[in-house]
C-alpha cells in the first residue's frame, strides 16, 4: 500500500503544467521524425528496392525481439531513480544508475553476441532473404548486434532524463536524431551507399546520441561523475524489470495474433484489408502513449514521497482528459471512416474495412484510457501485476479471435481486440484503484460523469446524422457545429478554473 509518512521535498517538479508540458513536447518527438519518413521512404523503397528495403524492415524486428535482453532495467532505473528524487535522496544516484548501467553493458552484450551468433541461422534458414543478399543481410546482423549494448547503456541513462522529468533535453535529442534515421538512408543512398554501410552509419548515430544523453544526465546531477556500483541493487532492477519484459513478450501475441489468424483462417488479402483499419487507429495512441511517458517518472517519484493525494488525483484527472481529446477523435474517425478509406485507398478497401475500423475506434479509446493505470501500477512498483494480467488475457484473447474471426472475418477480429482492450482496462483500473485507495466513487465522481455524458452526446449527435443519408459536405458541416458544441460545453460544464486556467496558459506558451 502507499506510503503515507513525511518525506524530503520532491526534487523535480511534477505539476499539472509541467505533465502537460512535457507530454507536448514527447509528441513532437513523435511526431517529427515520422514527417519525415513520410517523405524519404518512398524514395529508399524505390532505390533499395523490395527485397532490400525488406531485409532492412526486417532486421529491424529481430533485433526489437533481441532488445529483451535488457530485461526491463531501463524502465526499472526511471522508477528507482525517481523514486530516490522524490525522496531528496540524490547522494544515492550514482550506485543506482552506474549499477544499472553496468547491468545494462552485461546484457547487451549477451544480447549482441546471441544475435551474431543466430546471424547463420536467421539468414540461411528461419528467414526467406534470397540468397543473393546472405552476405549483406550477415553484416547487418552484425552491425545491428554491436549496436544492443549501446542502446541498452543509453536506456538507463534516458531513464535518468525521464525521471528528472527533463523531457525538454530529451527531445533536443530526439528529434535530430530522429529526423536523421530517417534522412540518412536517403542521403547515403543518394551518395552511392550500399545497405550495410547504411546500417554502419545508422549505428554512429544511436553511438552519438548515447553520447550526448551520457553527458546531459552527468551535467544534470553532477554527482554522478562518481562511479560507484552497488551489485546488491540489481535483484531489484531485474525484480521490477522481469515483469516488464514479461508483458514485453506477451503484448506482440496480443497485438498481432489476429492479423496472423485473418491470414490463417481468411487469407492474405484479408490480412492485406485489416492492416490499413488497424494501422490508422493505432495513430490515436499517440497521444496517450506520450502521457504516459511523462507520468511514470511522476506517479513513480510520487510514491516515492509517499504523496497518494496526487496520485489519485492524477489518475482521475488523466483519465478526464483523455476522454476529452481521444474520446472525440474516436468518434469522428468512426463516423468518417468509410470516406477515409476510399480516399486513401479506394472502394474495395472501404467496403473490406470500414466496420473494421469504426470498432476497432471505440477499442483505442479503451485502450489508451488503460494507459493510465498501467503506468500508475508500474510508478508504484507493481509491474507485475499488469504482466499477470496480460497472461491471463492471452488464451482468452487467442479463443475469442479464433472464434469471431471464424464466423464474422475482419469485424470479428476488430470485435476480439477491443474485447481484450476493455478486459485489460478493468482489470488495470480496478487494481489502481484498490492499491492506491481509490474509492469507485471518486472514479466515478464529477469528473469523469461530467467528461463522459458530454462525449455520450456527441456521439449520439453523429449517430443521428449518420442514420440519414447526406452529401460528404453536409455531413462535414454538420460535424463542424456539433464539435463547436462539444467544446462549448467542454469549457463551461466540465472544466474547473484551474483547468481553463493551465489550457490558457499552454496555449500562451505554445504561441
Amino acid at each position: 500500500m502507499m506510503q503515507t509518512e513525511q518525506k524530503p521535498a520532491i526534487q523535480v517538479d511534477v505539476s499539472g503544467r509541467m505533465l502537460a508540458r512535457n507530454t507536448m513536447l514527447n509528441l513532437a518527438g513523435q511526431v517529427a521524425p515520422l514527417l519525415v519518413a513520410i517523405f524519404t521512404v518512398p524514395y529508399v523503397i524505390h532505390h533499395l528496392g523490395p527485397d532490400r528495403y525488406g531485409l532492412l524492415a526486417l532486421a529491424g524486428i529481430v533485433v526489437g525481439y533481441f532488445a529483451l535482453f535488457n530485461l526491463g532495467i531501463g524502465p526499472a532505473t526511471t522508477k528507482y531513480v525517481a523514486e530516490l528524487l522524490g525522496r531528496g535522496e540524490i547522494d544515492k544516484l550514482p550506485q543506482q544508475v552506474w549499477t544499472a548501467v553496468a547491468s545494462q553493458t552485461c546484457l547487451g552484450l549477451a544480447g549482441g553476441a546471441m544475435l551474431a551468433a543466430a546471424s547463420p541461422f536467421l539468414v540461411e534458414r528461419l528467414l526467406k532473404i534470397p540468397a543473393g543478399l546472405h552476405p549483406q543481410a550477415h553484416a547487418i546482423f552484425l552491425i545491428m548486434a554491436a549496436a544492443l549494448p549501446i542502446d541498452f547503456v543509453a536506456g538507463s541513462f534516458r531513464g535518468v532524463l525521464s525521471a528528472a522529468q527533463r523531457f525538454d533535453l530529451l527531445n533536443v535529442v530526439d528529434v535530430p536524431v530522429g529526423s536523421l534515421m530517417g534522412l540518412m538512408p536517403a542521403a547515403a543512398i543518394a551518395l552511392g551507399y550500399g545497405l550495410p554501410a547504411i546500417v554502419l552509419f545508422l549505428l554512429l548515430l544511436r553511438v552519438a546520441s548515447a553520447a550526448v544523453v551520457i553527458v546531459l544526465s552527468i551535467r544534470i546531477y553532477p554527482t554522478l561523475r562518481c562511479i560507484r556500483f552497488n551489485f546488491g541493487l540489481v535483484r531489484a532492477l531485474l525484480g521490477f524489470g522481469g515483469w516488464v519484459t514479461i508483458s514485453g513478450a506477451v503484448g506482440p501475441v496480443l497485438v498481432y495474433f489476429d492479423q496472423f489468424l485473418i491470414g490463417a483462417v481468411l487469407s492474405i488479402a484479408a490480412v492485406g484489408f485489416y492492416t490499413p483499419p488497424y494501422s490508422i487507429a493505432g495513430k490515436l495512441s499517440v497521444l496517450p502513449g506520450c502521457l504516459v511517458t511523462t507520468l511514470f517518472p511522476a506517479f513513480s517519484a510520487s510514491a516515492g514521497r509517499g504523496d497518494s493525494e496526487w496520485i489519485r488525483k492524477t489518475l482521475i484527472r488523466s483519465l478526464k482528459f483523455l476522454i476529452l481529446i481521444v474520446g472525440p477523435a474516436a468518434l469522428l474517425l468512426a463516423f468518417f471512416a468509410r470516406p477515409l478509406l476510399t480516399f486513401w485507398l479506394g472502394a474495395n478497401f472501404a467496403d473490406e474495412g470500414t466496420l473494421a475500423l469504426q470498432i476497432l475506434a471505440g477499442g483505442v479509446l479503451i485502450n489508451a484510457l488503460a494507459y493510465i493505470p498501467s503506468s500508475l501500477l508500474q510508478g508504484i512498483g507493481r509491474p507485475d501485476l499488469t504482466a499477470k494480467f496480460h497472461l491471463a488475457e492471452l488464451p482468452i484473447h487467442i479463443g475469442l479471435v479464433w472464434f469471431l474471426v471464424f464466423h464474422f472475418g475482419l469485424p470479428g477480429a476488430a470485435l476480439a481486440w477491443t474485447f481484450r482492450v476493455a478486459l485489460d482496462f478493468v482489470l488495470l483500473l480496478a487494481a489502481a484503484c484498490w492499491l492506491t485507495r481509490t474509492s469507485p466513487r471518486l472514479i466515478a465522481g464529477r469528473e469523469i460523469r461530467r467528461s463522459s455524458g458530454t462525449l455520450v452526446v456527441l456521439g449520439m449527435g453523429l449517430l443521428l446524422l449518420w442514420s440519414s443519408a447526406h452529401a460528404f459536405m453536409t455531413d462535414a458541416a454538420f460535424t463542424l457545429l456539433l464539435s463547436g458544441g462539444f467544446l462549448f460545453a467542454v469549457w463551461h460544464y466540465v472544466l474547473n478554473k484551474e483547468e481553463k486556467w493551465q489550457i490558457k496558459l499552454w496555449l500562451k506558451l505554445a504561441r
